[in-house]
């Protein structure tokens, strides 16, 4: 397969003048639910937008040969100029490792994009394991190309340093984005739009995001430019007044919560001769600066009311275009969670009482994905949603069914005693081939301090029943709940083990602070002495906790590791996006291709690739780069204990300036 950089690069547009954009980084797969169901809720009340998922496009840039051509002449220069030297700052070897550790990288990875997308060397396990491989090191080159960043289709961030306006302006200043190019030749194909709305959707979008703002208020000037989705609602909801006063610096407006009835307001505003501040004000769920200096304009918040949505509309996005070899859609029949009660959990809206656990009705939501079958010839479908009621499940399933619709789907669904033998063979009639639960914890102690409403006996129970439908099954748990003891947290692993013949795929996770959590909120009555942030955190999004009384690390805790370890080497597990992780596209194509049980054994790995160098002769190292690591984990390792530490102001300096503060004493 040769890739040009303008693949799809759309010619001028001259037909649309507002434009909902997806930015990376995020999973190259399938295309997210979010776009396309604004999308279709606006045409159905005759109000145009066109779709741009820079995230998949954009992938095609990368990998396009004169991308990389570019990458290793660049490289290449830096190389020599740093092998040069006499001697290196830490920094500089820091950079100096990963330039001649990427260097032999580069090379041509048109073949890896062919196997994602082919349906015969997809399920062949070594050719998609070295095709995997191979998107990685794509991503090993990127952070020495773009140094100091790192990237993955889930991560793009700083060595260290969490994103704050000093870091951001250095990555858009230096024109640190990888995809800087392909944003120009795109944005020069949109016309003269009057609207433009940017998807931050995922922590990983941050800095695409803002880089995105700048050109296009540079190149569009009088362009109305919106950001809206979970993470920047999570962003403005958390963060001091200052911060938030600086979003607006970089975009005229922010959709908080859900964006269906604002943009259906606002788009045919924009069109009207009076554009009055009044108007804007009665607009919901919009935020915009106001009339005097550092104010703002915060509309009346609206719950919006599934009975009106509509079906999502993927037409301006090729199915064909994501990395696998079969179509899968996503499609959202609830919003919320019906449960709502765990300690530790807040999924953006859920935690906030206006949002209530709501429910497209069933008849609607099977119309919805008949449609969405026929028009785009589709079979496989992930219902994306944060659970469903084990009522809404069953009804859709025998809808499903009566409706004679032949599809395979996959959810998230609740451990619940409603899930009968026979009730889970209903839910495989109906298709549904994959579930993942958030089991949590094997302790029924740490379970009721989750105030999760299950036990180990019925989440050994519901399983079974699932497992013996043929229906596979995915546990998601963590350890280090506030709380928790090292033996509490023995029992998780104790019991992923013992039903690890009835697990398919399992994650044993740590426990992470989330803002907005009963334990956030409440940390008192989960033993938390204090919760704070790091300096440069300015979006709240990472929070910091110090347990009450003694801190230490146990020595059990290695053994956990091991154990975790211990019983991942009898399955193929894989991090996001890749077969072998939880809710995936490529996991589910490869269960519906192998069966449920295919990741609960390793496979086995590819030999390392012969790689040809074209004649070209081996780097000659002036620098051990096993010093440059060892000197770099060193300085990490002692930065790190400090710069975590809360001091006297309640924050902990990490930032990215105290970084390079740290650095330049060595």
């Amino acid at each position: 397969m040769i890739i040009d950089s303008q693949t799809n690069t759309q010619t001028t547009d001259q037909t649309n003048s507002s434009f909902l954009i997806f930015p990376p980084f995020a999973d190259p797969t399938w295309t997210y639910v979010g776009l396309p169901t604004l999308k279709g809720y606006l045409r159905q009340r005759g109000i145009s937008v066109a779709l741009r998922d820079y995230n998949i496009e954009g992938l095609y840039f990368l990998l396009a040969a004169e991308t990389m051509e570019g990458w290793q002449q660049k490289l290449t220069a830096r190389f020599h100029e740093l092998n040069s030297r006499k001697r290196l700052t830490l920094y500089e070897q820091m950079e100096y490792r990963r330039v001649a550790e990427a260097l032999p990288l580069c090379r041509d990875l048109s073949q890896c994009l062919s196997v994602m997308k082919d349906p015969q060397q997809f399920y062949h396990k070594k050719t998609y394991l070295r095709a995997r491989d191979g998107f990685e090191e794509l991503f090993q080159v990127m952070e020495a190309v773009c140094f100091p960043f790192r990237f993955s289709f889930n991560r793009a961030d700083h060595l260290v340093a969490p994103w704050d306006f000093n870091l951001l302006e250095d990555y858009i200043a230096e024109k640190r984005s990888p995809f800087d190019q392909f944003y120009r030749r795109q944005l020069s194909n949109l016309g003269n739009p009057r609207f433009i709305g940017i998807s931050l959707t995922f922590v990983s979008q941050i800095p695409e995001t803002f880089y995105l703002c700048r050109l296009i208020k540079e190149q569009f000037p009088a362009c109305f430019l919106m950001l809206g989705g979970p993470c920047i609602d999570q962003i403005v909801g958390n963060s001091d007044t200052k911060t938030v006063n600086r979003i607006f610096d970089y975009v005229d407006a922010v959709g908080m919560q859900e964006g269906e009835k604002t943009l259906e307001q606002l788009l045919p505003l924009l069109d009207a001769e009076s554009q009055e501040a009044e108007c804007f004000a009665a607009i919901p769920n919009l935020m915009m600066k106001g009339r005097a200096p550092g104010t703002l304009i915060r509309s009346p918040a609206l719950t919006f009311d599934l009975a009106d949505a509509a079906t999502p509309d993927y037409a301006d996005l090729e199915p064909d275009r994501y990395l696998a070899p079969d179509r899968m859609l996503l499609y959202s029949p609830t919003r919320g969670c019906y449960w709502n009660k765990c300690s530790f959990c807040s999924y953006g809206f859920n935690q906030s009482g206006r949002h209530s656990y709501r429910e497209i009705p069933v008849e609607r939501a099977v119309a919805d994905l008949q449609i969405l079958q026929e028009k785009f010839g589709v079979t496989n479908f992930y219902l994306s949603a944060d659970v469903l009621s084990p009522a809404y499940a069953l009804a859709l399933a025998q809808r499903i069914i009566d409706q004679g619709l032949d599809i395979r789907w996959s959810t998230d669904l609740r451990i619940e005693s409603s899930y009968t033998p026979e009730r889970c063979r209903l839910l495989y009639q109906a298709g549904l081939r994959a579930v993942a639960f958030g089991i949590e914890s094997g302790s029924d102690r740490v379970l009721r301090l989750m105030n999760k409403g299950i036990d180990t006996g019925l989440i050994r129970r519901i399983n079974r029943n699932f497992h013996q439908a043929g229906i596979s099954t995915s546990w998601m748990t963590f350890l280090n709940h506030p709380g928790e003891t090292e033996l509490e947290a023995a029992e998780t692993l104790a019991l992923i083990d013992e039903q690890s013949g009835m697990v398919d795929q399992f994650i044993a996770g740590e426990f992470n602070l989330t803002p907005g959590s009963l334990i956030s909120c409440h940390p008192e009555q989960y033993g938390i002495a204090s919760v704070y942030h790091a300096q440069g955190d300015i979006f709240r999004l990472f929070p910091l906790f110090r347990m009450a009384g003694n801190n230490s690390q146990s020595p059990d805790h290695d053994l956990l590791e091991e154990k975790i370890d211990t019983i991942s080497q009898r399955y193929h597990l894989d991090h996001y996006p890749w077969a072998g992780a939880i809710s995936t596209h490529h996991s589910f194509l490869c269960l519906l291709h192998s069966g449920p049980r295919v990741f609960a054994h390793p496979w086995q790995q590819p030999a390392p690739e012969k790689r040809c160098k074209d004649g070209s002769s081996p780097l000659h190292l002036k620098f051990s780069l096993k010093d440059c690591r060892r000197r770099e984990q060193a300085f990490m390792n002692r930065y790190l204990t400090e710069a975590l530490q809360p001091k006297k102001n309640g924050s902990a300096p990490l930032s990215f300036d105290h970084f390079h503060k740290a650095l330049q004493k060595k």
